[in-house]
């Protein structure tokens, strides 16, 4: 079965229950889908596009991206969700590296972009007919086994990581989540991440869809106050985010006068980066009858994998959701047993079918079905995952995946700059941010301010380096390879003296 053909059950199972909301208007499953397929008919109409092309959803947290988004589905497309905040070459980029054939979008499409890729806006689509919900049908729909979602990692380079997701992937880890944290009928979830990320996309809007909870989608960024007020109206029940977000709630709840404890949420789901100990304490003073669920996952297991039971005080990654299993292993690639720390991988139905275009590095990654997760971890005495570390180099600033190869291949078109390596350094608010090092040719000047326009003008803000170091000589391996950890040192040693 495939998501389309899934969430359309479920509409005419509870088409006249609200499933949707913004700050101003609300939307029951049979609209939610009449809306979508109106942007279906419209694709079918104006477009000869053969079943399954890649299709671009660019837009904000809004309604008109989970309108599209099933549109793409109703139309047997494939679903490639453009991060809001994503640069002109960003942008380019993505639509290059994914074979995008549409692009749909609230905004006009970016002066002087170097693409003639159709652009469709919300103004076009206002102009299709409103279809019944009667007359919604689902034909032609590919196999369940068949790509439903690309999901760009980076988008800079026209080397970007692309994740290819199934149906299945995408409706087994929806089912999964929902199931283990216990969406019902009765709440509503205030979506506080971006749409596009995998989480969002699976976790929230989908896994709600599925099991009757109320959405509330609300353009980002979306400021604490906004937040608040929707608290303190008991308008929302549960809500997630990563830590990052969760210290800006805190710090704005005790300097905003006249606020009480929200004592109407009952669930805070947590991604992105473990919780510090301190945060958790003042989450559950401000939400003192919430149940605050950590998670663990990456978008190549679509992208749950485990999570903590609600209820639970101890904080960890929980246990694997269903059908999910997670392997320990040391650097020989044995299971280890016991707290015996070692790098996770996974095994079901949600990971990932591949990259898109980049057969060897699936094979590198997918082994036996299992996916080597590049990320470091144990089970605690209560047979919890816990996180040590990662394996990768990615960045996490903010609950965001940077990743420096892609900030490092940019900054090697500066023609000034011979050699470069960014690291990611400890930053109290966002967990890390990224510092870059540089070596630059003899005899050459790097201005700094300008470099940094430069970057600007290119990179999503949170990937611009927040510090920049030029030093002589970049350490490098035995093999020749940029050596992080002692170009880290120095930094370190830096710091210290």
């Amino acid at each position: 079965m495939t998501i389309i053909e899934r969430l359309l059950m479920e509409a005419c199972d509870r088409k006249e229950q609200i499933i949707l909301q913004d700050i101003k208007q609300q939307w029951t499953y049979a609209e939610m889908m009449t809306e979508a397929y109106s942007i279906a008919s419209y694709i079918k109409k104006n477009f000869d596009l053969e079943a399954g092309s890649h299709l671009a959803l660019y837009t904000n947290n809004e309604p008109l991206f989970v309108f599209a988004a099933l549109g793409i589905q109703f139309c047997g497309h494939v679903l490639i969700p453009i991060p809001y905040s994503a640069s002109k070459t960003e942008i380019e980029n993505i639509l290059n590296a994914s074979d995008a054939k549409l692009v749909i979008s609230k905004y006009a499409r970016p002066a002087h972009l170097n693409s003639d890729i159709p652009w469709v806006t919300a103004q076009d689509l206002s102009q299709e007919p409103m279809p019944s919900f009667e007359s919604i049908s689902v034909t032609n729909q590919s196999d369940p086994d068949q790509r439903a979602i690309l999901l760009p990692t980076s988008g800079t380079t026209g080397k970007s990581k692309i994740v290819m997701l199934s149906h299945r992937n995408v409706l087994t880890n929806a089912l999964a989540h929902g199931q283990k944290i216990g969406y019902t009928d009765q709440d509503s979830f205030l979506v506080t991440m971006p749409a596009h990320f995998s989480s969002t996309i699976v976790t929230q809007l989908i896994s709600c869809m599925l099991y009757g909870t109320r959405i509330i989608l609300i353009s980002l960024p979306l400021l604490p106050r906004t937040a608040f007020k929707l608290f303190q109206n008991k308008a929302v029940t549960a809500f997630s985010a990563v830590p990052t977000q969760l210290m800006h709630f805190i710090s704005d709840f005790h300097q905003t006068p006249n606020w009480s404890a929200f004592d109407s949420i009952n669930l805070i789901v947590i991604s992105g980066a473990a919780v510090p100990a301190k945060l958790a304490d003042h989450l559950r003073t401000v939400f003192p009858k919430a149940d605050i669920v950590q998670t663990y996952g990456l978008t190549e297991a679509s992208p749950r994998v485990s999570m903590m039971e609600r209820g639970d005080r101890i904080l960890s990654c929980g246990s694997p959701v269903s059908d999910v299993s997670i392997r320990i292993v040391d650097e020989q690639e044995n299971e280890v047993e016991g707290a015996a720390t070692g790098e996770i991988w996974v095994k079901g139905p949600n990971v990932m079918l591949g990259y898109y275009r980049n057969q060897a590095l699936t094979d590198e990654t997918v082994v036996d079905g299992w996916l080597k997760t590049g990320d470091l971890g144990y089970w605690n005495e209560s047979g919890c995952l816990m996180l040590s570390g990662r394996k990768k180099n990615i960045i996490i600033s903010g609950g965001i995946n940077i990743y420096p190869e892609e900030i490092e291949e940019f900054l090697y078109g500066v023609q000034e700059i011979e050699e470069v390596i960014v690291l990611g350094v400890h930053d109290v608010l966002l967990g890390e941010v990224p510092i870059a090092f540089l070596k630059v040719f003899e005899e050459c000047l790097v201005d700094i301010d300008a470099l940094k326009k430069h970057c600007n003008l290119h990179l999503s803000s949170y990937k611009v380096p927040r510090q920049w170091r030029i030093i002589d000589e970049i350490p490098k391996t035995k093999t020749g390879k940029l050596d992080r950890a002692s170009t880290k040192s120095l930094l370190l040693d830096e710091i210290c003296n």
